[in-house]
């Protein structure tokens, strides 16, 4: 049976998922980015409530396992965290268009320079890589005119240009976007050692498997995705005005997107 935070995690997917509808066909390519990361988001949340939902069955070559998965919420939870901070980052936190173009500059910049050094043996991939060399070096240009790069120190402008698009680190971002600092610091640290494989990680893991307790760990991880999902259609909205016509239309989804963004700020 589903908990009364399961069910709204349902609602509130349902909601994003109409606001994200709502925009498809962005205009522009930092619009395009957006809705893409916004769906990524969307993905690694949907899965977070269908883990939560119970074993999950897979017939092997030995026979029938079930599985809880209560290992991978927590790495999908924080995929989940990041996913919407970078949002926030890349297209909520700017204050002029030179602040806005600097930081979805910095990301595109980012994201190609990852592969440069890939080490291309087919014709096909050492087209992709001449391409990226181009798109690498009109981003360059087009950052080094910017006046929001241009007012940072040179060595932060050379860390720029080698790939670092994020200023700020995740807990800094995350009260950026008024996470409390329960979220913010403590509950971010722990998704970190969870997906790092900390010792505490694999304690609590073992002890839940043993104990038979694994809805003990699945209920903070659903509570903390209401979180992270009424914010990221909260911040969608603010971004486009589309999105937002639609969630006012909805009045008990609006409601339900409140509550929860006061909850995570509370």
């Amino acid at each position: 049976m589903a908990s009364k935070e399961q069910i709204q995690c349902m609602k509130l997917l349902d909601v994003l998922g109409r606001v994200i509808g709502a925009n498809t066909g962005a205009a522009t390519e930092s619009e395009w980015y957006a809705e893409g990361l916004a769906n990524k988001f969307y993905d690694h949340a949907f899965f977070v409530l269908k883990i939560s939902g119970g074993r999950t069955s897979l017939v092997l070559p030995s026979g029938a396992i079930a599985i809880s998965g209560i290992s991978s919420l927590d790495v999908l939870s924080r995929a989940a965290f990041e996913a919407f901070l970078t949002f926030h980052y890349v297209f909520s936190i700017s204050e002029t268009p030179e602040d806005k173009d600097f930081n979805f500059w910095s990301y595109r910049l980012a994201g190609v320079m990852d592969r440069k050094d890939f080490p291309a043996t087919t014709e096909e991939q050492k087209g992709t890589l001449a391409k990226d060399k181009q798109v690498i070096q009109k981003l360059s240009e087009k950052l080094q005119s910017n006046s929001s790069f241009q007012s940072l120190g040179e060595k932060t402008r050379k860390r720029i240009l080698k790939g670092t698009w994020r200023l700020q680190s995740w807990t800094k971002i995350a009260e950026e976007a008024d996470l409390g600092g329960l979220l913010a610091s403590h509950v971010y640290r722990h998704l970190c050692g969870v997906a790092h494989s900390s010792s505490l990680s694999v304690l609590q893991t073992k002890l839940a498997y043993e104990k038979h307790e694994e809805s003990v760990l699945m209920g903070p991880a659903v509570s903390l995705i209401n979180i992270l999902v009424a914010n990221m259609v909260y911040y969608y909205c603010e971004l486009f005005p589309s999105s937002k016509v639609i969630l006012e239309k909805d009045k008990a989804g609006m409601k339900l997107v409140e509550m929860w963004v006061a909850i995570g700020r509370g």
